[in-house]
């Protein structure tokens, strides 16, 4: 026997519905730019803690930079797509239950 809906699930339901609606390309582009930011902010600050990049600007740290805001919009868009497919395993599966019920 399933498990029953929760109120939890009924409110992602709700918020995946309007996800749902909006465009594809909307959603990974401002998801990746968000989990970008997120990536490259943290990489940015662990790479200065572990002698990495001078605090000081030097030319030579202009190509770490440059690949830790490449990599970042890369590991953004990869995490824009795993979240977006996840959710709507979530949203398909509540679904079911709902159905099922």
């Amino acid at each position: 026997m399933s498990k029953p809906v929760t109120k939890d699930d009924l409110r992602f339901v709700d918020f995946w519905k309007e996800q749902r609606k909006g465009s594809v390309v909307k959603y990974y582009f401002v998801y990746t730019l968000a989990w970008g930011f997120i990536v490259c902010l943290s990489s940015f600050f662990l790479i200065i803690f572990m002698g990495g990049i001078s605090i000081i600007p030097i030319a030579q740290d202009n190509y770490k930079i440059a690949f830790i805001i490449g990599a970042g919009i890369v590991l953004g868009f990869i995490i824009a797509i795993i979240s977006r497919s996840l959710n709507e395993k979530r949203y398909q599966k509540i679904l079911g239950k709902v159905k099922n019920n």
